[in-house]
């Protein structure tokens, strides 16, 4: 299943080139992530997670000016304890900016470590 999520852009995201910053990319990737997870598992508190890996590959400038970006969301591979992200940021018209990976992996907050997936939040991943 993939997951989009529409993101208004601002003044300070683009830097004096006139191009929206590389360090942008990893906020707007992340709100995206987090709401897929919100749509799946539930939010931070419910489904506690760290990232463990990300990479961008740059394809277009996203220019000044340009009000929203579109982020898709696909979750590609859930692991024992790990969830791997595909993820592509483009303009509205669908011109793509930027393909990403990401993995996460499930965090248990009393033990400080990793922890593994359960069957349910294994089948709400993958639906």
């Amino acid at each position: 299943m993939q997951h989009e999520f529409a993101i208004a852009t601002r003044w300070p995201d683009f830097d004096a080139l006139g191009h929206l910053n590389q360090a942008v990319y990893h906020v707007y990737l992340d709100e995206a992530r987090d709401d897929a997870l919100r749509k799946t598992v539930g939010d931070f508190t419910a489904w506690p997670n760290i990232v463990v890996h990300t990479s961008i590959d740059y394809r277009r400038e996203i220019a000044l000016g340009m009000r929203e970006i579109i982020v898709r969301t696909q979750i590609t591979e859930v692991g024992r304890s790990s969830v791997r992200f595909k993820q592509t940021v483009s303009t509205p018209d669908g011109e793509i900016a930027a393909e990403a990976e990401a993995v996460l992996v499930a965090w248990d907050l009393e033990a400080r470590r990793s922890r593994e997936i359960t069957q349910t939040e294994r089948e709400r991943l993958t639906r």
